[in-house]
């Protein structure tokens, strides 16, 4: 049932993202929403005592005696509440998102950038809120923050098109954009780190990382500001924002090619 859960969490914000381009799908999209949020609260609910949620960062770094660098899920910390806690941020994160897109369905001119940005860093907050209230492993634990930050990427990169005249205006924007939407989480990373929550985000603990390019491991201290350039700034400004960029360019550029040929601004 958790799987389910997740998969249907992963819908809702596939169709959310979806909504902000095309309208008529917003009914669609908060009925996806609230039933992934009913689901989650049935589940909690009948969940009795309190739940344990064991939480990883994800990095590149060699792995016990391995030759070849691979992804490591790296425990960062444990946290632990009542059951019927985990499903409430997500419960508020679709009663939120249902008012705001039937508030805005009807209006015909929207700024490119507010709505996917809030859908990105909300997501994130909700993210992290049932994390903090040891949601089940595969709710909240794989793939991460992608989850969520590319179809907003998507919703963003798909509503710049439609709206900039240049392309290279619109490469800039998105870059720009694909940043934004990573930045709160590179922010409250450092907190986390500095503070040593124990949450997704907290690399505290962590002392290797394998260089990208001359692929070595490189050993870091803790707490040290060569530690958070590598495993908060490098991936949560450059790296992350980079490949989503270029996993959603493609979309944007042909949306950006049809607006031009039939007449858009």
């Amino acid at each position: 049932m958790d799987l389910a859960l997740a998969l249907l969490q992963g819908a809702s914000f596939l169709t959310l993202a979806a909504a902000l381009v095309y309208a008529p799908l917003t009914r669609i999209a908060c009925a996806v929403a609230l039933l992934a949020a009913v689901l989650g609260l049935s589940l909690g609910l009948t969940e009795p005592g309190q739940r344990e949620l064991t939480t990883t960062h994800t990095f590149v770094a060699y792995e016990g005696q391995s030759l070849e660098p691979s992804a490591v899920h790296f425990v960062t910390g444990t946290k632990t509440a009542s059951g019927w806690q985990w499903p409430l941020p997500f419960l508020g994160f679709a009663v939120l998102w249902t008012v705001l897109l039937l508030l805005v369905r009807n209006q015909e001119e929207q700024n490119a950038w507010i709505l996917p940005l809030l859908l990105g860093w909300s997501a994130t907050a909700t993210w992290l809120a049932m994390q903090w209230y040891a949601a089940p492993e595969a709710i909240v634990q794989p793939f991460a923050l992608d989850r969520f930050l590319w179809p907003a990427g998507l919703a963003l990169a798909l509503r710049l098109a439609a709206s900039t005249r240049r392309l290279l205006a619109l490469f800039l924007k998105l870059s720009l954009g694909c940043t934004l939407l990573r930045l709160p989480a590179a922010l409250f990373s450092k907190y986390a780190s500095d503070a040593r929550l124990g949450t997704s985000l907290d690399i505290s603990s962590i002392t290797s990382v394998v260089h990208p390019a001359q692929r070595m491991q490189v050993e870091l201290a803790p707490g040290s500001s060569e530690q958070q350039m590598w495993l908060i700034w490098a991936e949560n400004v450059f790296v992350f924002p980079a490949f989503h960029f270029m996993s959603v360019f493609g979309f944007a550029f042909a949306v950006w090619l049809m607006s031009r040929n039939t007449g858009g601004k």
